[in-house]
């Protein structure tokens, strides 16, 4: 529970800090926006690049358990894409909320849990998730963005395949899969700015959470509440039962189960904000998910603990 609550509460800091900044008026839109553009185009593509580089190649078994992860994530994303037509949302609505219940904080909230509460082993087989999180579920989710922006599926496709984070997440499965490295002075490089990826993003998340623009309306609960109970209940129920039909190792399935539970990844503010499709939904789905996960979250860590 303590180290869950440890890992959360630094989240809570960096986004009261991007809130309080905007309300002294030391933070503008204009600047929170320059913030997000560099997450965007800086600071998450070296998160990912860095962290992936060093996964590793999955054995057969681990590759049915991220191949059963991967296709709970998506079944996830359609339910809330067919059940938001058919309750009537927009299709930013829609797509919005879809890639905020399929795509978790895996990378930066759940590895570093996994490791501390189920050892470094279910972490280590469990790294491979982020690659099936940026890779798969982010091009989905950034091709639905940018389906309910106006763009024809094809278009809208094409555009998720050269976003720089999918880019950066294949970049960096490749590299993985490939056995290669950076050079050391390029490595270097990367891994500083890797470190100011979530930060910045958090910060960008609470001027976003502070500022309000008279021409946006407030989003409506209903997409937040079911993004936000399908991401943090829903699809690790439903990882738990998928990997384990498939039979990966035990280890996998506790920390991809772990890692199914996190709360929305901020990379979902910053992608809705990239396209202007339900930003304010994102970022209060983002918001939601990581307050209530210090609950959630912690008492899944506490069963799952009970069964390493």
């Amino acid at each position: 529970m303590l180290s869950v609550l440890e890992r959360v509460l630094p989240f809570f800091i960096l986004v009261g800090a991007g809130l309080s900044l905007t309300r002294f008026k030391l933070l503008d839109g204009r600047m929170a926006q320059g913030l997000s553009a560099y997450v965007y185009w800086l600071g998450f593509p070296a998160l990912l690049i860095h962290s992936l580089s060093r996964v590793g190649v999955p054995d057969g078994g681990l590759a049915l358990g991220l191949l059963a992860f991967g296709v709970c994530a998506l079944a996830v994303m359609a339910l809330i894409a067919v059940g938001g037509r058919l309750a009537g949302w927009t299709r930013a609505e829609r797509a919005g909320a879809a890639l905020a219940g399929g795509l978790g904080n895996s990378a930066f909230l759940g590895l570093p849990i996994a490791a501390a509460v189920l050892g470094p082993e279910p972490a280590r087989l469990a790294a491979g998730v982020v690659a099936i999180d940026f890779v798969l579920v982010a091009a989905v989710g950034v091709t639905l963005l940018g389906w309910a922006g106006g763009r024809s599926p094809w278009r809208a496709l094409a555009a998720a395949l050269g976003n720089p984070i999918v880019v950066a997440a294949a970049v960096g499965s490749g590299l993985a899969l490939a056995g290669l490295t950076l050079p050391d002075l390029f490595d270097r490089a990367v891994a500083a700015a890797a470190l100011s990826g979530s930060p910045v993003a958090l910060v960008a998340l609470g001027a976003a959470l502070g500022l309000r623009g008279d021409s946006e309306a407030a989003p409506r609960a209903a997409p937040i509440l079911v993004a936000s109970l399908a991401k943090l209940i829903l699809l690790p129920a439903l990882t738990w039962w998928a990997v384990g039909l498939v039979g990966a190792p035990h280890a996998f399935r506790l920390g991809a189960t772990l890692l199914a539970a996190t709360p929305t990844a901020v990379n979902v503010f910053v992608q809705t904000r990239a396209y202007d499709v339900f930003a304010r939904g994102g970022a209060r789905t983002v918001a939601l998910t990581t307050a209530l996960s210090a609950a959630t979250l912690a008492a899944l860590a506490l069963w799952l603990g009970g069964a390493v």
